[in-house]
């Protein structure tokens, strides 16, 4: 069967050149390879490719083209990833082979679709900032994928950035739907074409940092970082869909761009769902901090899911339902 070119996951998959619409995913190999100190590595992974993964080794910018095999790199554990590096890593290369991979500080981690075993996804690594990218209109802001992006970044303690992309499309005097995230302690940026200020004040944030830029397709995370970084030729961007008013894939793959100052940003290709790992119901509630100072004027016994509970009406309270839902009772 052809695969739909509207589906994202399909996008995602064509992008690393592996078979669209497996029914279920290759069973991971098992193992377990020593994850080495950060001191061992010398080099990041920029980019990955089927057995392949594209490396900026230290003290150069020129990227470097290394091979790799699962098998060498099995970690082993209850769930194993779709790939044993990730943007972001830092591994060992001897010879154009990446021999190890360095334990990491933090990973943003997802499930990979269409897996029958225990299978993750892991966007990318080492991060001190996660941009969170969404847009005020074409395509709308969508609150849903926001919370847990941020939820993601907060339990794998990652300061998070809520970048509005496209402000200028939002009509004056417009309320603006993401305005509460303020009281979450979430640092939020307004970005624009026509408003050079807001892509200022972002940059600076990220100054020597290395980020990853996430969010749904057509948000504009690729037109971004091409005016962060005065580079019009970065990546490829499209249209919003008219039949469907949301953004087609363009970024098929995350890819690692340095910037000034010993940045490292990362463009992610868009994702339309967003599935945690490693948060379950019980340690959902601290990852929204309104909702959880709110709680303290609960009764002791409550569940949050009726009458009576302090939670009730706050902005982000059926966001924060719809999650619990979603998540295992326990890890």
């Amino acid at each position: 069967m052809r695969p739909r070119p509207d589906d994202p996951e399909e996008e995602w998959f064509e992008g690393l050149k592996i078979p669209a619409r497996r029914k279920y995913a290759k069973r991971p190999l098992s193992g377990r390879a020593r994850v080495l100190s950060a001191a061992e590595g010398n080099a990041v992974v920029a980019e990955i490719y089927p057995n392949q993964a594209a490396v900026r080794p230290e003290g150069g910018q020129a990227r470097v083209l290394c091979g790799y095999r699962m098998a060498a790199l099995a970690f082993g554990g209850n769930s194993r990833e779709r790939s044993p590096v990730c943007v972001g890593d830092r591994v060992r290369v001897e010879a154009h082979v990446i021999v190890g991979r360095c334990e990491r500080r933090n990973v943003l981690m997802r499930c990979a679709p269409n897996s029958r075993n225990p299978l993750l996804h892991a966007v990318a690594a080492n991060l001190d900032r996660l941009v969170v990218v969404a847009s005020a209109r074409e395509p709308d802001f969508m609150h849903g994928i926001v919370d847990r992006f941020l939820v993601a970044a907060s339990a794998q303690g990652i300061p998070a950035v809520l970048c509005v992309n496209k402000s200028d499309l939002l009509p004056p005097g417009a309320e603006k739907p993401w305005a509460h995230y303020a009281a979450a302690e979430v640092e939020l940026v307004e970005t624009s074409a026509l408003a050079p200020e807001g892509a200022s004040a972002l940059r600076k944030l990220l100054l020597g940092k290395a980020a990853a830029f996430c969010g749904h397709s057509g948000v504009g995370k690729t037109s971004l970082l091409r005016r962060l970084l005065g580079d019009e030729s970065l990546g490829r961007i499209g249209e919003i869909s008219r039949a469907t008013g949301m953004g087609k894939h363009t970024t098929t793959g995350a890819v690692l761009l340095p910037g000034p100052e010993g940045s490292a940003w990362i463009d992610t290709p868009g994702i339309m769902n967003f599935a945690l790992v490693g948060v379950d119901q019980g340690a959902l509630l601290p990852h929204f901090p309104e909702l959880k100072a709110a709680s303290a004027r609960c009764a002791s016994d409550c569940l949050h899911d009726g009458a009576g509970c302090a939670l009730l009406g706050m902005p982000r309270y059926g966001s924060y339902r719809d999650i619990l839902g979603s998540l295992p009772k326990k890890v």
